[in-house]
């Protein structure tokens, strides 16, 4: 047994990947400078690039690795777009930040820079247009309204069949995310809870409400990678809840391959393929997130214009082969990505958010030394020893990031249904 904290351990990766000599490319403007940013920044650097980063917090991990770094918030599209005017920078780079992803879209477009149309990013990044984008093109889509205030929503909500689902229309990562059942004792003040949850989390003061999609089997996640909006590379994967957090309906473990059956796979990359043509998406990555219903039914919850947070993009490189960090670096200067492909693979990956649902400091994480040697390939801390754990309410409540590595399915599941017993973090 072991109490292991490491910046980024890496056991077994496979990927096999050397430095790249030289660059004629000059420097990237990398938005945010978190720890989830440090890994860019690194193949930046191998790849020859100078690295400016830039976002309103000048602590962040990020900035003390990259070349340069400028206060600047990456949630302000104009600002972003005068500092890579003033830098003449080459790129303007998002990486797993979904605060980042509209201004990166609108810098690249008025810079005359590659990039996937501004006004789809927009679509994609807000859950009302999203909706209404999918419902006008006949896409499965679950039945909504959307309100700026309580008694906007309760005057609605007599249209909907509960469940419902209430989330603000502008954030991921399940932040401001409750599922509000038909419980006639206790739903009115639920319901009146969960919008006023979603209200005060939303950036622009607007939610959804739709109704809940009962999946046939487990939920779908995973990363994609797409080429002048041609699916070329992508990893889906079971997704389990747990029903002890502070919000039980935020995703932690992802099980890779997914179980469903290859048809309905097969309908689900022909689905979102279709999405992006229609919106006109270039080379992208993207985290997405689906439901199967008992009919057979595809529904893209959420597909982010984005790779996914908590690493999971790590889980695409490690699985296919393939360099993701590269391929987005890559994209957003132009250059060709035609290496990113699907990789037959018959090993089972699984990909954890680890997290707390009791409050405390935080001081590391314990493994069992069997689990640790023979399936452990990564564990990322997005917290430092000392720090403030919250309960986990949404992937903004994070601790760290966990991959792991079987040979069989049931023994992924095995660890899957009782992590406890092989990692859990320290709070003290």
């Amino acid at each position: 047994m072991q109490n292991y904290q490491s910046s980024t351990c890496e056991v077994h990766s496979g990927l096999g990947l050397s430095p790249q000599g030289g660059s004629r490319w000059g420097a990237i403007l990398l938005l945010g400078g978190t720890a989830i940013q440090i890994p860019i920044i690194h193949k930046a650097h191998e790849m020859g690039l100078r690295v400016i980063t830039c976002d309103n917090r000048p602590d962040n991990p990020g900035h003390a690795l990259s070349d340069e770094y400028h206060n600047v918030d990456i949630t302000d599209e104009e600002s972003v777009l005068r500092l890579a005017k003033q830098l003449s920078v080459d790129a303007v780079v998002n990486y797993s930040l979904e605060a980042g992803v509209k201004a990166a879209a609108y810098a690249q477009e008025k810079l005359g820079k590659p990039t996937s149309p501004y006004s789809s990013v927009c679509t994609l990044s807000d859950k009302k247009l999203f909706r209404q984008f999918l419902r006008e093109h006949g896409f499965c889509t679950p039945m909504m309204i959307t309100c700026r205030s309580k008694e906007e929503a309760l005057s609605k909500i007599q249209s909907l069949k509960f469940p419902v689902v209430v989330k603000p229309t502008d954030l991921w990562g399940s932040r401001g995310v409750t599922r509000v059942d038909a419980e006639p004792l206790h739903m009115e003040a639920r319901l009146s809870a969960a919008i006023d949850y979603a209200l005060l989390l939303s950036r622009g003061g607007e939610v959804i409400i739709e109704e809940f999609v009962e999946p046939c089997g487990q939920p779908i996640e995973g990363s994609a990678f797409a080429i002048d909006g041609v699916l070329t590379t992508r990893a889906w994967s079971d997704v389990y809840d747990d029903p002890d957090a502070a919000n039980p309906i935020t995703p932690v473990t992802f099980c890779y391959p997914s179980t469903q059956p290859a048809h309905l796979l097969d309908k689900l990359d022909s689905t979102l393929s279709r999405l992006l043509s229609l919106l006109g998406m270039k080379t992208n990555a993207y985290n997405v997130e689906a439901r199967i219903d008992s009919n057979g039914d595809v529904y893209l919850m959420e597909v982010a214009p984005r790779n996914g947070g908590n690493t999971s993009h790590d889980i695409l490189s490690l699985i296919t082969g393939q360099d993701v960090q590269r391929a987005i670096i890559l994209a957003a200067l132009g250059e060709d990505c035609s290496f990113m492909r699907n990789v037959p693979y018959d090993t089972f990956w699984m990909g954890h958010v680890v997290h707390t649902n009791t409050p405390g400091t935080y001081q590391g994480l314990w493994t069992d030394d069997d689990f640790r040697q023979r399936n452990l390939v990564r564990y990322t801390p997005f917290l430092q020893q000392g720090s403030p754990a919250g309960t986990y309410s949404g992937t903004n409540k994070t601790i760290g990031a966990l991959h792991a590595r079987f040979a069989t399915r049931k023994e992924m599941m095995e660890v899957a249904s009782n992590t406890a017993r092989y990692f859990r973090p320290i709070v003290r």
